[in-house]
């Protein structure tokens, strides 16, 4: 199945490896290490100019999206 996360970008949910909240998982040094680290590698992407409310991880790196996870979620069931 095929999921628009935002602003026109499409993923294959079997893709996906994870959906996250911006709130509270920016706050831990570990994840924002990992995002940094993404980054860094260019493994970045945001779906949409604006402010992300959550971030997609699937096989090729992260998506930023201003998606809910709830509604991401309710996309693939």
């Amino acid at each position: 199945m095929i999921l628009h996360i935002g602003a026109g970008r499409l993923v294959r949910d079997r893709d996906i490896l994870g959906c996250f909240d911006m709130d509270g998982h920016t706050d831990s040094a570990v994840n924002r290490a990992f995002l940094k680290n993404a980054e860094k590698q260019g493994r970045t992407e945001s779906a949409g100019d604006d402010l992300p409310r959550s971030f997609v991880l699937t096989d090729e790196g992260v998506i930023f999206t201003h998606i809910s996870t709830t509604a991401i979620i309710g996309r693939v069931k």
